[in-house]
């Protein structure tokens, strides 16, 4: 038989990340309470993380990666705790069926480090990705452009080389974690006629003149993550290149499919969530002489919604099982596997999507309120269908897969 439970090192794993957000989490999560519900305490004027908001992601990922949670998808080598991509399927769910807090935080996002930085050199590696596995530094990883989201290639961000430098010239946007970052991995065109291998990858540090942070973007989910970066005659060392020239493209790919197959634990964790907050809800909830769960409409909502969790976890195991069979963290990736990684994508952000509309459905007025914390989900997930690729980007090389 198929076994869908966690095996025994990743439960044990699951159980001791259970303790840390009861003892830990918890009581920051109380003491952060009227931030987390009110977006003109979360946030400054110019949309940016108040400063009790950032010290509190700052000091959970701090403590998360002390205890080696923080990193469990590395590589042991580099620090990592050495999970495949099925065990941090069950990882993510167990997080995230604790809904949206601060529980997110201890575990690495576009921020963190991710498995395409095997491509640093030895001494990148110590240097920059050593404090990103122990959480004291975090990246911004800038390749969307104004005129080049899906379409990356068509970036206008250029680097030329300039005797022992690189001269970075151009713009990024909706970098997530680009306020904030230590680090910008930025991807640039050094030989647009080459197409994908035309572009390279550049390490460049937060300091580095030629470089300016532009505006925090408001977004749907105001969570103050992501902005703008500005390159203008930002000269970095040949030593910051990431990989070889040319292998920009394949790289920046890579570390979006690290985003997309996340997805499989993250939208499955707060589908359940989502669930058990319904079913609660309405047992309890009176109206017309009785509890709500008596009606239909409602059940079959709460079905529904039961039946895309359970879709979720079955597509995301199998896809998550197929990638680890093969090397999703290799310059050119086997088509298989980009197909399993889309499918995966597509399904499970639009499956969350419906259950979050649903839930604030069944929780009427109380599901629109900010208090609730489910409305807040419904934004997340209506967001999570456009970062990482498109819905239609998705089916597209879902398409292509198919020979279409």
């Amino acid at each position: 038989m198929i076994d869908f439970s966690p095996p025994p090192h990743v439960q044990a794993t699951v159980e001791a990340i259970e303790r840390f957000i009861t003892d830990e989490l918890e009581p920051i999560q109380r003491d952060l309470a009227r931030h987390l519900s009110n977006e003109h305490l979360y946030l400054r004027e110019d949309g940016r993380l108040a400063p009790e908001v950032l010290e509190a992601q700052r000091t959970i990922r701090r403590r998360s990666a002390e205890r080696g949670f923080y990193a469990l998808h590395m590589p042991k080598e580099v620090g990592g705790g050495g999970f495949c991509l099925t065990d941090m399927f069950f990882v993510h769910e167990a997080v995230y069926r604790h809904g949206i807090g601060v529980t997110q935080w201890l575990l690495s996002w576009t921020e963190g480090p991710n498995q395409m930085m095997q491509f640093l050199s030895a001494e990148q590696k110590q240097k920059y990705l050593r404090p990103m596995i122990r959480g004291e530094w975090t990246a911004a990883y800038a390749i969307t452009e104004y005129r080049g989201g899906s379409d990356v290639l068509s970036m206008e961000t250029r680097a030329a080389r300039r005797g022992d430098e690189w001269v970075i010239d151009g713009t990024k946007a909706y970098i997530t974690n680009a306020p904030y970052a230590d680090l910008i991995m930025v991807c640039a065109m050094t030989a647009p006629e080459r197409r994908s291998a035309g572009a390279t990858l550049f390490i460049v540090e937060r300091d580095t003149p030629g470089l300016r942070i532009g505006r925090t973007y408001r977004t749907i989910m105001d969570d103050g993550m992501t902005g703008e970066l500005l390159f203008e005659n930002c000269r970095v060392p040949l030593a910051n290149t990431w990989g070889a020239e040319g292998e920009g493209f394949y790289i920046s790919m890579g570390m979006i499919n690290w985003i997309r197959v996340r997805r499989g634990g993250m939208c499955s964790g707060l589908g359940q969530y989502l669930l058990d907050r319904c079913v609660s809800y309405v047992k309890n909830r009176q109206a017309f002489g009785g509890p709500l769960s008596r009606f239909q409409g409602l059940q079959w909502m709460i079905v529904d919604s039961y039946l895309d969790v359970q879709a979720m976890r079955s597509l995301s195991l199998h896809c998550l099982w197929q990638a680890d069979q093969g090397n999703l963290w290799t310059l050119k990736v086997d088509p298989s596997l980009i197909q399993a990684v889309c499918a995966l994508k597509v399904f499970c952000d639009e499956a969350l999507y419906r259950v979050a509309d649903r839930a604030v459905q069944v929780h009427g007025a109380y599901g629109l309120t900010k208090e609730s914390g489910i409305e807040k989900i419904f934004r997340i997930a209506r967001n999570l269908r456009i970062p990482g690729g498109t819905d239609e980007i998705q089916r597209v090389n879902i398409a292509k897969m198919l020979g279409l």
